[in-house]
């Protein structure tokens, strides 16, 4: 992992976020407010964090229908895959938790992953339909960036409405886009083709309306509940913003965090919550990094104990964690 390309251009890119964000920073009042923290309100966010992890708990077992799987071992390897996801890079906490619960419930690995990338593309979909809501509601995005945000939330609704449709014919569809793509020889590796018809089998569990509307409900649920997470969070750094800001932010974060960057997504997700705050709602520079940083605190390290019990109560061990994700990296990296 050390020695990928991918691993330092990501630390170099988390970096020069952070020399960013702490541009212009008076680190007496960032202290001051890292340390009059309202531990009421932190409680309050904390509970609201609950409350918006059971849903995905419950979206990913609508996603193996018809299957049923059990909820604690579902549980179980979520916390394990968000905790890795927290100390590893390239979202490889994903790839382990489908080869975990492929362990515990005894399921097809490949299904597994399937699931992982509906439920992802879930998210993004949720995460750029907020993008376009945000725009309506907040005066001060410029008009270029409003038109660019519904682009974005046509172009999700557009790609996930033509996974559907090529989930519906499967085989002709994959042999049309080999016959597009064949002239271009780095998308001839069979594992991505494998890894298409994954995410094409995983959409199949969305032809059944039940499905679509239990994924859709758990997913929306979650994020605005993320919101509020977001919202009283500020609560607790006496750090007043509406709720649009809070929805922002979140939205925005949510896209920086794609970029490459350093375990946990450090300075990625400092940086773009800065720079929304202060250009868009125009809140002093120090203000929004205590806010980012402790808001950032608040979903790691409850994601980081979550994976430490769950680790525990299934008697797991970094050593066998380690051999899961060499497995797994290794199956699904195009040779």
């Amino acid at each position: 992992m050390v020695k990928s390309p991918r691993f330092w251009i990501g630390i170099l890119i988390s970096v020069v976020c952070l020399y960013f964000a702490f541009q212009g920073i008076q680190f007496d009042k960032l202290f001051a407010a890292l340390v009059g923290i309202n531990f009421f309100w932190m409680a309050i966010a904390s509970l609201l964090f609950f409350a918006s992890y059971a849903p995905r708990v419950f979206r990913w077992q609508w996603l193996f229908l018809p299957l049923r799987l059990r909820w604690m071992n579902v549980l179980h390897a979520l916390n394990v895959g968000y905790f890795l996801s927290n100390l590893l890079p390239a979202r490889l906490g994903d790839v382990v938790r489908a080869y975990l619960i492929g362990d515990l419930e005894k399921v097809s690995k490949a299904r597994a992953l399937s699931t992982i990338v509906v439920e992802r593309m879930s998210d993004g979909l949720i995460v750029v339909l907020l993008l376009a809501i945000n725009a309506i509601f907040v005066p001060n995005i410029p008009e270029s960036a409003r038109q660019g945000a519904f682009l974005v939330a046509i172009g999700g609704i557009g790609g996930i409405i033509f996974l559907l449709v090529l989930s519906l014919n499967k085989e002709r569809g994959l042999g049309l886009l080999r016959r597009i793509t064949a002239p271009i020889p780095a998308l001839q590796h069979s594992k991505l083709w494998e890894l298409l018809e994954a995410v094409i089998d995983g959409f199949a569990v969305l032809q059944s309306p039940r499905a679509v509307f239990g994924v859709a409900l758990c997913a929306l649920i979650a994020w605005v509940l993320g919101g509020f997470v977001y919202w009283t969070t500020a609560f607790a750094m006496n750090f007043e913003i509406p709720l649009t800001a809070a929805f922002l932010v979140m939205t925005i974060t949510s896209l920086a965090v794609v970029v490459p960057s350093s375990p946990g997504y450090v300075g990625v997700f400092h940086a773009g919550a800065v720079f929304i705050l202060t250009t868009m709602f125009g809140s002093d520079q120090t203000d929004a990094l205590s806010y980012a940083i402790v808001v950032h605190a608040l979903f790691y390290i409850w994601l980081i104990v979550f994976g430490i019990f769950s680790m525990w109560r299934e008697g797991l061990s970094i050593q066998s964690l380690r051999m899961i994700e060499t497995q797994a990296t290794k199956n699904v990296t195009p040779s």
